[in-house]
């Protein structure tokens, strides 16, 4: 592990660790927590995220978020061998990893060697050794112990790797479940970091996409059953028959992650294919035949629920193979003995109770086939899947382009995707996607808005939403939108020009958009003689004195004073007309917007701006707004009272809402170069 940053305050550390345990946390249970108030703890979360290339702590005004990736990055780069994230392990964790340990271990366990794992006491343990030998029970598993030896695990190979599973996922579920695993020596973080490598590689292989909560889970899962099976010496066997896919294409680019592992036997490469492919509930390329089983049962699922709702199920061969695309692995789980957890069912019933019941009549044919009841986690899956088929609509002449970014699988993406695209006529949604999956599409299409359940950091301006979207959520995001559309001149334009592209030549688009989106962005409205008496006056003269490279990192509070000051300092403004726009734009930042991460505080010249003037600061490592969005770079304005610096910020408009030179800008080392662009 790599050492901590040896100037890390005491109190940082036990702030991280904090953070790293602990889910769900608001910047009032930090101040509540360590007695500090909030503008401190703020400071000190970016003094953190200024040793990142990319902020690792997201925060807004109330939340703090870490994904679990991101808890990891911290705890190698702050973090010694002897430091510790968790000194108090709970009854079902340390259940969980006594579990992991007794699978996983190549011998014998004693009890002090429990008890040092669970930093307990060996009367504890042995406590919590009677509530694993009652779950192991029920199991059909045993606990074994000899004195001279210790303790030992027995029962069916095929259940003990099945549960084995389960209580890696348990642990995983906790916040900073894979330190958990590293501090209690269970893994090896470098080894996961090879698995999860190498499960990116299979992925593209076969065309399977993994969630990205499968894409964190699946490198322990796989890391501790190939351990599990170092350990076991003697064959074993489980029964898939007419499921075996020893045969298939897809076996041997699956089977080949495992070349360096010549230990592992068929049936273990077998067991760990099965566990990537159940696992995948995204997209798949798995081709299943029309004379398949799982073919005939999706056909008559299909038609049972036409009878059931008195519906005609337009374009049934996609819907049908929508279908089998869930269907296929979750028949491989239930064929493992695996219970998937959908953490939205009881959510999904209560908002579409009506679906729920027709589907659960519905689904015989599949239990047909498992020979025995679905569980409501898998219905309610099914059920999200017929849902957004049966409302689906086609989009009319959609004017923005949208993406949704979902960590909950296939199911609850489609249903999520119709249900936007029910909401808003005028967006095309191009797809639901992983965040790894997004990171490509952003190079391939132009994306107005993304709407996801997760918080993450993006330049295009982002709704964060409920993976399943109540009456009133979706009222408020309907405003929410709205109110975006009408502050963001861009998009104004985009709209105005969908309305009326019709009548307009196709070689005159471009240059009535432009019209269109100058008029939009006019800051206060004047007579049109005004108007034409400020076009044609002289345009602000930049000198390299109005141009400033910032390679520091400014904090959000201060952004304002530090970008003002050289118009301080040539006095064009007064510190009241600093303070006053400090106040203004830390209210009201995204609508002083005037390009893509490019912001304009600015205030009224009566507050104290002296005469016409203007900074731009391009700033090398930019600051966050409380939104999570960056500001490249900043114009701070001294305004003329008559209004004359509007030509210039016309200008300026227009400069940073072409791609091509706002990027040439941002990428400039040279202020000379920066003001040639400003005055060419």
């Amino acid at each position: 592990m790599l050492g901590g940053d040896e100037n890390l305050k005491l109190d940082k550390k036990e702030l991280l660790k904090f953070l790293i345990a602990n889910s769900n946390v608001t910047l009032d249970n930090l101040k509540k927590q360590f007695d500090k108030p909030i503008s401190l703890l703020r400071n000190e979360v970016e003094e953190i995220n200024n040793q990142f290339s990319n902020d690792v702590i997201l925060m807004d005004e109330t939340e703090i978020y870490i994904s679990e990736k991101a808890k990891t990055e911290i705890y190698k780069r702050f973090f010694d061998v002897e430091d510790r994230i968790f000194t108090f392990i709970d009854v079902d964790q340390r259940c969980s990893l006594i579990y992991i340990l007794f699978t996983t271990s190549k011998y014998f366990l004693s009890l002090q060697e429990i008890a040092d794992l669970c930093l307990v006491s060996k009367n504890t343990i042995l406590n919590d050794l009677k509530v694993l030998k009652k779950k192991f029970e029920e199991s059909g598993l045993s606990v074994k112990y000899e004195r001279k030896i210790g303790y030992s695990i027995e029962g069916s190979e095929f259940i003990i790797r099945n549960k084995l599973a389960e209580c890696i996922k348990r642990i995983l579920k906790v916040s900073g479940g894979g330190i958990l695993l590293d501090e209690t020596n269970l893994i090896n973080e470098n080894e996961i970091f090879m698995y999860r490598k190498r499960l990116e590689a299979v992925e593209k292989r076969i065309g399977i996409t993994l969630t990205d909560e499968q894409h964190y889970e699946l490198p322990y899962i796989l890391y501790l059953i190939i351990k599990r099976a170092y350990k076991l010496d003697h064959n074993w066997t489980f029964k898939v028959e007419r499921y075996d896919i020893k045969n298939t294409a897809e076996y041997p680019e699956i089977t080949q992650m495992f070349w360096d592992c010549p230990e592992l036997d068929e049936t273990d490469l077998v067991y760990l294919s099965l566990q990537i492919i159940s696992s995948n509930m995204v997209e798949s390329a798995l081709q299943i035949s029309d004379s398949d089983e799982i073919s005939l049962a999706t056909e008559e699922f299909i038609e049972n629920i036409s009878n059931y709702l008195a519906i005609s199920v337009g374009k049934k061969y996609e819907l049908k193979e929508k279908i089998i695309l869930h269907v296929r692995p979750a028949i491989y789980r239930n064929l493992l003995g695996f219970q998937i957890k959908n953490p939205l069912t009881e959510r999904f019933i209560k908002e579409y109770e009506e679906i729920f019941n027709v589907v659960l009549k519905s689904v015989s044919p599949f239990e047909k086939i498992i020979h025995h009841k679905l569980s409501k986690e898998e219905i309610v899956y099914l059920s999200m899947i017929v849902l957004s088929w049966i409302y689906q609509s086609e989009v009319s002449n959609p004017v923005f382009k949208a993406a949704i970014l979902c960590q909950n699988g296939t199911s609850v993406s489609k249903l999520l995707l119709t249900t936007l695209k029910s909401m808003f006529s005028d967006i095309e949604f191009v797809g639901a996607f992983s965040i790894r999956q997004f990171e490509q599409l952003k190079k391939e299409v132009e994306i107005d808005f993304i709407f996801t359940t997760i918080p993450i950091e993006s330049d295009i301006k982002t709704f964060l939403i409920s993976p399943i979207i109540n009456k009133q959520e979706r009222i408020n995001l309907k405003e929410e939108v709205s109110r975006q559309i009408k502050n963001d001149s861009n998009q104004i334009t985009k709209g105005v020009l969908s309305a009326i592209k019709d009548y307009i030549p196709s070689n005159q688009l471009k240059a009535a958009s432009e019209s269109i989106e100058s008029f939009f962005r006019e800051t206060s409205p004047v007579a049109t003689k005004e108007t034409n008496k400020m076009n044609n006056s002289t345009e602000f003269a930049f000198s390299i004195d109005n141009i400033k490279l910032v390679n520091a990192r400014v904090k959000w509070n201060e952004i304002v004073e530090y970008s003002m000051n050289p118009l301080f300092q040539r006095g064009s403004i007064t510190q009241e007309y600093i303070n006053e726009t400090d106040k203004s734009f830390k209210k009201y930042f995204d609508k002083m917007v005037i390009g893509p991460n490019v912001y304009l505080p600015h205030a009224s010249a009566k507050f104290g701006a002296k005469r016409m003037d203007f900074q731009i600061l391009v700033f090398k490592n930019p600051t966050k707004t409380p939104t999570n969005e960056d500001i490249h770079i900043v114009v701070a304005l001294s305004p003329d009272i008559d209004n004359k610096h509007v030509p210039t910020l016309i200008k300026l408009n227009n400069l940073f809402l072409d791609e091509k030179t706002l990027s040439r800008i941002k990428g400039s080392n040279s202020i000379f170069e920066i003001k040639k662009i400003l005055t060419s």
